[in-house]
């Protein structure tokens, strides 16, 4: 499911995923290769959508920056211009393309243990294609933001959360971010009956808790009776559907679930991995008792937090750091037989600042970080000799930001007042207000300025790296000036008093203000170039900059703001996974969510055609469900897209078994390999 992200560019987490959902491979290293240029290149290998197609977007070239602050016309520089611009940096390592999979099974219906594993029983996982490690060490991680609000695999909603739970919880279900493929986790085959509604999910046996009990079927069934509790607010419920009707997950014998579908799907692949094994034993008294939001919220004890994955919580310093430790009990061994994870641990800080991102990572205090400024990627890449570590571009990242107005209508229960003054909610919800903001954007300049050329101007929601699922063809509002001012003219919103601001008929101002996060000074220069596009057509924008635990309350639980800047990602790269988004009565259908029937014709459509995308089999037939949900999100301009970012990553060479990814989680995605070399 997509979730909030407070980082360079803003994300909202998702499921992970491969790009069709019905890819399943063997798990394989992809080699280091030396480019024509003579930098080290990832070599990965690409679905048929070819999820991670590299738009290397290099550094703006000074003329086209002089030319932007000049008010000149926006143009877009050449891939070939700004690849060239990447890879004139030293100390850079840029992806490259290798040959295409074309598999479409949405199944893994048997498993053999690899041959040559000294594995302690037989279900164990192997850590096939690695570089057998040494044990030990302990590796810091610097990310942005104040840290994470829950550690509920299941709650969790922003990205800070995700990025712990992930290390300390397996899925059903694993996903390789480099192969871009799924992979057995706790079940070790999935496979649909003869009906093809329902399937059957074998799990490892042997498998053990961080407490020791043994993992079985009775914890996937508690997991989803936890998902689909009323009182348990998540974003899962949303996508764990078909038709409109929830997954029934029940149990065969210890080690074997069915899950019943209304309809046959061809995103279940895509989607199992929402489902989760919870411990039965640790938790059940408290959902049974009200409590269970409680149970793993950030104040708890960590010896009460019982976990699958490989680390597991020491420390939690409120806003400062996460200290996770190897958790003995994890069922992950290397060809030698050595029990991973290799570190004994995982440190995780939080920067108020990019700028103190960059400096510890400099100073030597963390050992990786990803999205490094914009204007300080070459001073990073410079110094990467002499620091011993080296910046990846790893190519456009799965998410896009975007800017959205509040369209939630009736009064808050907390204050007795609208959420959003009644005149300002009118213009908001005339779709010919938003599409003229849209067209007052220059969003072209700020790429090229503010993001130094490294994104790509985005139209919708999903990321054009997603070439399968992405929908070119949706209404697209270039920068237009003179487009802008017509729409509002139509809406009678004209400059009156001749005081360069638009009123409407009664004389109210044309004014709001929007909320984005503080401490990121990307976005908040940002912020403040689109307010100054909009006063160019007459429109008042003031944003507003908040810590992110305020701005996460304001849009998911008081509602009670105007507009907001941020952004989506995380949304894996199959669009099952991202339906919280879409459906009107998701909780992060944010310009107007958990609604409890839609509030327009064209939302209704939409839910209609989200619900019947999982109950489609056939992957092009979604294909065209896809394509029309994002066309009618687009012509209503619900979102505001602006861009999607190229990801940078930089880390020690000292690290072993990295292998940096543009998708979410893109450094610690296999932490459980990390070693010191």
């Amino acid at each position: 499911m997509r979730s909030v992200i407070d980082d360079a560019p803003p994300m909202w987490r998702v499921i992970r995923s491969n790009g069709l959902g019905i890819i399943h491979e063997d798990e394989r290293q992809h080699p280091m290769t030396i480019n024509a240029n003579g930098l080290r290149a990832i070599t990965l290998r690409t679905t048929t959508l070819a999820a991670l197609a590299l738009l290397c977007i290099g550094c703006a070239p000074k003329e086209l920056r002089d030319q932007a602050a000049a008010g000149g016309e926006a143009t877009t520089a050449t891939a070939t211009s700004t690849t060239s611009a990447i890879a004139s940096l030293s100390g850079v390592v840029n992806v490259t393309l290798a040959d295409q999979i074309t598999s479409a099974s949405i199944e893994h219906p048997t498993y053999t243990p690899p041959e040559g594993f000294k594995l302690p029983f037989p279900d164990a996982l192997a850590a096939r294609d690695i570089t057998p490690g040494k044990r030990g060490g302990n590796l810091t991680y610097v990310a942005f933001g104040d840290g994470p609000k829950t550690f509920d695999p299941i709650t969790a909603n922003d990205s800070a959360s995700n990025e712990v739970i992930a290390r300390m919880f397996m899925g059903l279900v694993e996903f390789n971010n480099q192969t871009q493929t799924y992979q057995p986790g706790i079940a070790k085959t999935w496979r649909m009956e003869e009906d093809q509604r329902n399937w059957i999910l074998e799990l490892r046996e042997g498998l053990q808790w961080s407490d020791g009990k043994p993992i079985t079927a009775d914890d996937v069934v508690f997991g989803a009776r936890v998902i689909f509790d009323p009182k348990v607010a998540n974003a899962g419920k949303d996508v764990l559907q078909v038709n409109g009707k929830p997954f029934i997950v029940e149990k065969v014998d210890d080690y074997t679930v069915r899950v019943k579908l209304d309809a046959p799907s061809g995103s279940f692949q895509a989607l199992i991995g929402g489902l989760v094994a919870l411990p039965q034993h640790a938790y059940e008294d408290e959902l049974e008792a009200g409590t269970y939001e409680q149970a793993l919220n950030i104040n708890v004890d960590p010896a009460k937090i019982i976990v699958s994955g490989p680390f597991k919580l020491k420390l939690y310093e409120s806003g400062q750091r996460v200290v996770l430790e190897r958790n003995p009990y994890y069922h992950k061994y290397d060809q030698a037989g050595t029990q991973l994870p290799y570190l004994d641990t995982l440190v995780i800080t939080y920067a108020p600042d990019m700028d103190q991102m960059l400096s510890r990572f400099q100073s030597g205090q963390a050992d990786a970080f990803i999205r490094p400024r914009p204007d300080s990627l070459s001073n990073l890449a410079a110094g990467a000799a002499a620091g011993d570590y080296t910046v990846y571009n790893c190519g456009p990242g799965d998410g896009s930001n975007v800017f959205w107005f509040n369209l939630k209508m009736g009064l808050s229960p907390k204050s007795n007042k609208p959420y959003v003054d009644p005149t300002r909610h009118a213009w908001f919800s005339d779709a010919r207000f938003r599409q003229a903001a849209m067209h007052a954007l220059d969003k072209e300049s700020v790429i090229r300025t503010e993001m130094r050329g490294l994104a790509v101007s985005t139209w919708g929601l999903e990321s054009p790296a997603s070439r399968f699922w992405y929908n070119s063809n949706i209404t697209k509002y270039p920068f237009d000036r003179a487009k802008a001012g017509e729409l509002l003219d139509a809406m009678d919103l004209k400059d009156r008093n001749n005081d360069g601001i638009r009123e409407d008929a009664a004389g109210n101002p044309v004014s709001f203000t929007f909320i984005t996060n503080k401490g990121n000074k990307v976005r908040e220069k940002v912020a403040s170039l689109m307010a100054a596009d909009w006063k160019a057509v007459g429109i008042d924008a003031r944003p507003q900059f908040i810590d992110f635990q305020a701005l996460v309350t304001q849009t998911s639980d008081s509602f009670e703001y105007e507009a907001c800047l941020l952004g989506f990602g995380g949304g894996g790269v199959h669009p099952a996974n991202s339906m919280n988004v879409y459906l009107s009565s998701g909780r992060t259908h944010f310009f107007n969510p958990s609604q409890e029937a839609p509030a327009t014709d064209w939302e209704k459509e939409i839910d209609e055609l989200a619900r019947s995308f999982n109950a489609t089999l056939d992957i092009n037939a979604q294909r065209e469900k896809f394509n029309r949900m994002q066309a009618i999100m687009a012509d209503q301009c619900a979102f505001l897209p602006l861009w999607t970012s190229s990801v940078f990553v930089a880390a020690r060479n000292s690290i072993g078994n990295l292998k940096p990814s543009a998708i979410t989680h893109e450094v610690l995605w296999n932490s459980d390999e990390l070693f010191f070399k």
